[in-house]
């Protein structure tokens, strides 16, 4: 089955369409999450407890309707109790003119009344009123209960101990509608309702218009950093800014410094290797030139090792370029290092790997730990890489017949790393700027790309430890020319120790 290509294309372009749609929607739906969220913890809650005070305020609406009725209502059965308390029960039951003017009431609210005996028979008055089964002989007990009574709802007072003129004791009910009662509820909740219902949409827009306003330092905030160059790593400035999101801007401040310290580590490493890779690279592209020119085979592998000599010192630029650019990397500083290393077992491992170094040049290689351990935390392969630059310079320097000693010590507070070595010594003027990068001492006749020294220096901060020249010693007979010792603390191991 063939498919036309222009078919396939108009898919594609379908596809990546609704796609930036969606990523457009996805994009406006986040930007707006955080002022959803607080809508709608803020109104959820409220329209329940909303919801709530309506069911509340029904049953205080009820209660406040039936109140004044079931007091008429309770005057009422009292007044027809003392009129039957007047007569004969046996005899029939005769209201007054008055008693029954009182109890007819309104003509579309009528009182309906009823005499029983204590079995429950009717005596006198409306007969169909309901009366519950399960009534009790409480003298004087008024009680109130809710029945229908020819299709209409009404409500029924009802007392015991009634006593005629003969000493009969009788039951007295009344029933009236409930129709003003609920007229008077529906009143009643209405003039409580209409308020809440007018303010709480108008207090729910002013409240959301307060959010928005609320929040728009924040989109301030955005459209600032949105408009920041690339390489624009400056502070943020917080003088606009809610007292709230101040810790936020401070904490992308700090981003930003770190990222500056970063991409300077970045740019300085590039611009160190572009400089220094430079010579190398040009001394080994003249030395392949000459390899190629020349007919003569004795010279052509003078140029061969010329050429693998360039490679090697090339390499280990490099090598020392990219441990220059870990050491001095921005994420290190006053960070907290979990590796408890011995500095007598570290020292040992990289001293015996420079053992055929030493023997080539006819070098008494030496190394003494100390009495007990030495427990540091520290990084071990950054503290190996620093003892390997300050081996690779002792050995560098040092002639030939000479002698190179490591040497560990210590005290409970601190410990060091000592590298020593016969080789023709630092200058006291020399000795502010041999740490710098790329600085070599005048008249030094060896092959070097001035980073050893920046490499131990940068991996002993960020250790917090001090770089200290010692005064030279003597061995067999050879005085000393330099002695580097490297101090760390060890107060936190100790403290550990201890506990």
């Amino acid at each position: 089955m063939l498919i036309d290509p222009q078919v396939l294309r108009d898919t594609k372009e379908q596809a990546a369409s609704s796609s930036s749609i969606f990523s457009r929607f996805r994009r406006k739906r986040n930007n707006r999450a955080l002022l959803n969220k607080i809508m709608i913890w803020m109104f959820g809650p409220l329209f329940l407890l909303w919801t709530i005070g309506l069911v509340i305020t029904y049953f205080i609406a009820q209660n406040i309707a039936n109140a004044p009725y079931d007091r008429t209502l309770a005057d009422h059965l009292r007044l027809l109790e003392h009129e039957v308390a007047q007569q004969t029960i046996l005899e029939g039951i005769q209201l007054t003119p008055s008693a029954i003017t009182i109890l007819q009431g309104d003509t579309s609210h009528m009182i309906y009344w009823e005499i029983r005996d204590a079995n429950g028979n009717s005596i006198g008055g409306n007969a169909s009123i309901p009366l519950a089964d399960t009534w009790t002989y409480d003298e004087g007990k008024l009680r109130f209960r809710n029945e229908t009574l020819n299709n209409r709802s009404v409500r029924i007072a009802y007392m015991w101990g009634g006593r005629d003129q003969s000493g009969m004791p009788f039951l007295t009910i009344v029933a009236q509608s409930n129709e003003m009662r609920a007229t008077l509820q529906q009143e009643i909740l209405t003039g409580m309702l209409t308020p809440q219902l007018i303010v709480l949409p108008l207090a729910a827009l002013l409240a959301g218009l307060g959010l928005t306003q609320g929040l728009e330092p924040l989109s301030l905030l955005q459209e600032r950093i949105r408009a920041r160059r690339a390489n624009d790593m400056s502070p943020i400035s917080a003088e606009l800014a809610p007292a709230e999101i101040v810790p936020l801007i401070a904490a992308m401040n700090s981003l930003l410094v770190r990222l500056a310290a970063t991409s300077e580590t970045q740019r300085r490493f590039v611009a160190n290797a572009a400089h220094q890779l430079k010579t190398p690279l040009a001394g080994m592209r003249t030395q392949a030139e000459l390899a190629l020119r020349e007919r003569s085979p004795e010279k052509m592998n003078e140029s061969l090792e010329q050429l693998v000599r360039g490679s090697d010192r090339a390499t280990r630029l490099v090598n020392q370029l990219l441990a220059l650019a870990r050491a001095e990397s921005a994420d290190r500083p006053n960070q907290h290092f979990t590796d408890d290393l011995d500095l007598n077992q570290l020292a040992e491992m990289q001293t015996l790997r420079w053992v055929d170094v030493a023997l080539g040049k006819n070098i008494d290689l030496g190394f003494e730990r100390s009495t007990g351990p030495m427990k540091i935390s520290a990084d071990s392969l950054m503290l190996a890489e620093m003892l390997n630059n300050l081996l690779e310079n002792a050995l560098l320097y040092t002639p030939n017949g000479g002698w190179v000693t490591v040497r560990v010590g210590g005290d409970p507070l601190s410990a060091y790393l000592e590298v020593e070595d016969s080789g023709p010594g630092i200058a006291p003027d020399d000795r502010d700027r041999i740490f710098d990068r790329f600085y070599r001492v005048l008249g030094s006749n060896t092959d070097g790309s001035g980073l050893g020294l920046s490499i131990v220096k940068e991996i002993a901060d960020q250790h917090n430890a001090s770089v200290t020249f010692m005064p030279p010693g003597n061995r067999a007979g050879i005085p000393g020319g330099t002695c580097l010792r490297i101090t760390f603390s060890r107060i936190k191991n100790a403290t550990q120790h201890h506990t």
